[in-house]
């Protein structure tokens, strides 16, 4: 084992960005507590404190790869557990707006298909497991403990078992709490700092859920289906994921007050007003288990941590905590197990003091962060969306639109485009001068059509 960069750390959150984070400590810290404010199920179903955790949730090849990069047999554990393996693109039935359906190509990209719950109780088994890691329970944190003079954070206090407080000493807190970063922009504020710049992109996406028995008379031709909303005017979507315990689980995406029905009439009805009956074709025999869950995203804000002047020492913020992305994407796994790998491999490369750590993560982030982002983008093209828009927004909407298109009937495309989905590779890939020439190309040919 290196060298400890200190002795103990605190992660707020065990989702799937703090677990991720804990990880990346294991080998350079003596201790790593872990608050957690529920007291996650044993088994694998949804708890309260992930509202949207009976939502469908992608499982992209970034955060497979980089949960993977943690905890070695990551994917084995996920099969084991009953994730359904599927190849992209070849067992897929994916139909985009403007585009229409998209040609099956076998790109060899092999991933996983799971409920969110049974994802991060994989990952929260396997960091459990830890010598050093310990998961407390029922420990709301309510503040992360400063020094008087504000350079540092000293710890957290956290609500006891009995409602009493209860203070911890820790040498780096990692704020990995979750969506709005609410912990770290109150320490920010109270030790005089400047508000954090945010860049917001502001849309209603409200979704419904239901898992649904898969019927004997289901299509074989496909394992996975996606139809998916696009600008200025088609504003539904529809995922139907395959799921452990041979079910299906199924979500209607609406925008801007389109909320689907949670009844299952009024979800079918949803389903048969998307652009391809696919979906509402596979649900009509399908028999619903349980009931359907709804959840209301405000868009994507990216709060600008990297930007600080003088960050305080010992504190760290992931995942949520820094950029909420529209959920549509199925990005934030990604995101947050992709800057526990970098806070792993500062450590791994010798950023010990924490000082120095705490400068290089945060430097690094907008590497890591942009790519998603850059998916966001494309949500200002319908005119409804809030925030502001790139002076070249139509063009860049336009340079999408043709990379989806040539992707649909190209096998090298489509193979870079699913890479750069699934957060593999930056978009900036596709300015490469073969390929912007295709690209080019095309959009000169969509030109001509309109």
């Amino acid at each position: 084992m290196a060298a400890h960069a200190g002795k103990t750390a605190i992660v707020i959150g065990a989702g799937i960005g703090g677990l991720a984070a804990a990880a990346a400590l294991a080998p350079h810290f003596a201790a790593i507590l872990v608050l957690e404010r529920d007291h996650p199920p044993q088994k694998a179903i949804a708890r309260s404190g992930v509202p949207h955790g009976n939502q469908a949730h992608v499982l992209l090849l970034g955060a497979q790869q980089a949960l993977s990069a943690l905890l070695p047999g990551f994917e084995a554990d996920l099969e084991a557990a009953g994730a359904v393996s599927f190849r992209q693109s070849a067992d897929g039935f994916m139909d985009f707006a403007r585009i229409g359906k998209m040609t099956p190509f076998d790109i060899g990209m092999n991933c996983y298909a799971a409920s969110r719950p049974l994802i991060e109780a994989v990952v929260r088994r396997r960091v459990a497991g830890l010598a050093n890691v310990t998961i407390i329970e029922g420990a709301r944190v309510e503040a992360l403990l400063t020094s008087s003079a504000g350079d540092a954070v000293l710890g957290v206090r956290h609500a006891g078992p009995d409602g009493a407080p209860v203070t911890l000493a820790a040498d780096l807190v990692i704020d990995a709490a979750g969506r709005n970063g609410t912990l770290s922009r109150e320490m920010l504020a109270r030790t005089g700092r400047e508000p954090l710049a945010a860049t917001a992109i502001g849309m209603e996406i409200a979704y419904t859920t239901g898992i649904f028995a898969i019927p004997d008379d289901a299509a074989r031709a496909w394992k996975y289906a996606y139809v998916v909303a696009g600008p200025p005017a088609d504003t539904r979507s529809g995922l139907l994921l395959p799921i452990e315990g041979g079910r299906w689980l199924v979500t209607m995406v609406g925008r801007f007050g389109d909320r689907p029905p949670a009844d299952h009439a009024g979800f079918l009805d949803f389903a048969r007003g998307l652009r391809s009956p696919v979906l509402h074709e596979a649900l009509k025999t399908a028999v619903p288990e349980g009931k359907f869950a709804r959840f209301i995203a405000p868009g994507s804000t990216w709060r600008h941590f990297e930007r600080l002047d003088d960050p305080p020492r010992g504190w760290l913020p992931l995942g949520d905590t820094i950029c909420d992305f529209n959920p549509v994407y199925g990005q934030g796994m990604a995101v947050a197990a992709q800057e526990a790998v970098w806070l792993r491999r500062l450590l791994d490369d010798g950023a010990g003091d924490l000082a120095e750590l705490q400068a290089a993560f945060l430097k690094g982030l907008p590497a890591i962060i942009a790519p998603a982002w850059s998916a966001s983008i494309n949500d200002l093209g319908f005119p409804q969306t809030i925030g502001e828009r790139p002076p070249d927004l139509a063009e860049r909407l336009r340079f999408a639109a043709a990379i989806m298109m040539l992707g649909a009937r190209d096998w090298e495309i489509c193979r870079l485009w699913m890479e750069v989905t699934n957060l593999l590779k930056p978009p900036t890939v596709f300015q490469a001068p073969e390929f912007r020439a295709r690209i080019g190309a095309v959009m000169a040919e969509m030109a001509a059509r309109a």
